[in-house]
């Protein structure tokens, strides 16, 4: 009885460790998860000449969702969420705004990767070998740190202001250019033919 008792104690132990370890780690990545739902959702309503470019956005964006430093991932997972509930809503030309995010998308995704490669590459240059080309190891290190310190302003401004203003500002004005109207082409018919008087 021991036995079985002891055994169903282990057994609860690792289930609940699992259901933890598996929380954590979709609580981990939840901006990454978000950001490909909702480019699942831009890729389902897209007609299949945009399904390509609108996949390999989406492959960009989770990626850059997934490895680029805080809070680029979750900028990225706010950029989808709207651009998505922004075709959504869009009843005038969703095809186009749906290809505009995109691009919007696709551009943040690219600077996000690229500066991740590019810090990554200057966290692997080696001061030593600068030294002989800069004429001292001061020298050398003082270059690189200038160079970062280059790169992270660019990033900062541009990754966490510059791009997703942009981007917003591509939303608002998709949405408020056209007022809402009727759903059916019938609708809009009548109320363009009596001007929207009833």
């Amino acid at each position: 009885m021991d036995v079985l008792k002891e055994s169903l104690s282990h057994l609860l132990i690792y289930e609940v460790n699992g259901f933890l370890a598996m929380t954590y780690v979709l609580w981990e990545h939840l901006t990454a998860i978000l950001t490909a739902g909702a480019m699942g959702s831009l890729i389902m309503g897209a007609p299949m000449a945009q399904r390509t470019w609108i996949t390999i956005t989406a492959i960009l964006a989770t990626l850059a969702a997934l490895f680029a430093p805080p809070p680029v991932p979750l900028i990225m997972a706010v950029m989808a969420l709207a651009g998505a509930l922004a075709v959504w809503r869009d009843t005038f030309n969703p095809e186009n705004l749906r290809w505009r995010i995109t691009g919007g998308l696709a551009l943040y995704a690219l600077a996000a990767l690229g500066y991740l490669a590019y810090s990554r590459y200057l966290d692997g240059v080696d001061a030593m070998t600068w030294a002989k080309t800069l004429g001292g190891e001061g020298n050398a290190a003082a270059a690189l740190a200038q160079g970062r310190a280059f790169v992270n302003t660019l990033a900062t401004w541009g990754l966490w202001l510059i791009i997703p203003l942009g981007y917003f500002s591509l939303l608002a004005q998709s949405l408020f250019l056209h007022p809402p109207g009727p759903q059916e082409p019938g609708d809009l018919i009548t109320t363009i033919r009596t001007r929207g008087q009833n």
